[in-house]
């Protein structure tokens, strides 16, 4: 699903590359937009708004409207290869993730290091996270009313009944905030954290698997200031990776 304000000169080449891509079944396209929006692909679906309803309830929409098993939120700014929603849905049906988006590292820059899924850390959503979500449809938790353009990533995140996942050795790029930038966007943003701050603040280490991931993320971090101090002899151990 892509929600679009219809700003991003890269809605199509998305829209497109999603359409043509062997495992997905039908691409939602919510159109935030006044302008009517077509496609040629018998796969793409468009659901007209006539008015901006906003990220998060476009979202909400999406989840509701969506028949596939393993839906997908993506911006209708992000560039990604093909084989980053294979790899997700694959991760997805062990049932070891919620939700699966990329990682921090991953964007604007050459795609490098192993290509796998790993425990995301547990403030990615804090970052690039929300441009590209994959999850199960069962673990869609609708997104609050009153939390319309912030906050809804945070929320997908801290909800998950297990923990999340990021995306590794792909590239992802991204302008970021080609719709969310926008003046009336920005207008909105301190009412909207005003409203999310009390609805996502009592999530913190509500789930089984919140304080051990950040546990986990001491260990990196750890990790790396060991590897990087040059201590001769010792490597340490590879932590998270599955």
């Amino acid at each position: 699903m892509i929600p679009t304000l219809q700003r991003s000169d890269d809605l199509r080449t998305i829209v497109d590359q999603c359409a043509a891509h062997p495992l997905v079944a039908e691409v939602l396209v919510i159109n935030n937009a006044t302008d009517a929006l077509t496609f040629d692909s018998p796969k793409v679906r468009v659901l007209d708004q006539g008015r901006n309803i906003y990220v998060n309830p476009a979202w909400n929409l999406g989840a509701r409207e969506a028949r596939a098993e393993f839906p997908s939120i993506i911006n209708d700014d992000i560039l990604f290869e093909d084989g980053a929603l294979t790899h997700a849905q694959r991760a997805l049906r062990s049932r070891r993730f919620g939700v699966i988006g990329p990682a921090q590292d991953a964007f604007n820059r050459p795609a490098h290091g192993r290509r796998r899924v790993k425990i995301a850390p547990f403030f990615s959503f804090k970052g690039s996270f929300g441009t590209f979500m994959c999850l199960r449809r069962a673990d869609y938790n609708p997104i609050p009313e009153e939390m319309r353009i912030w906050g809804g990533d945070d929320w997908l995140f801290l909800t998950q009944s297990r923990p999340n996942g990021v995306l590794s050795g792909y590239r992802f790029d991204t302008e970021m905030g080609t719709s969310s930038g926008s003046p009336e966007f920005q207008a909105l943003r301190a009412a909207e954290l005003a409203s999310a701050r009390p609805i996502l603040m009592p999530l913190y280490r509500t789930r089984w698997w919140h304080r051990p991931v950040e546990y986990l993320d001491r260990i990196r971090r750890f990790r790396k200031r060991f590897e990087r101090s040059g201590y001769p002899g010792t490597q340490a151990p590879t932590l998270g990776s599955k």
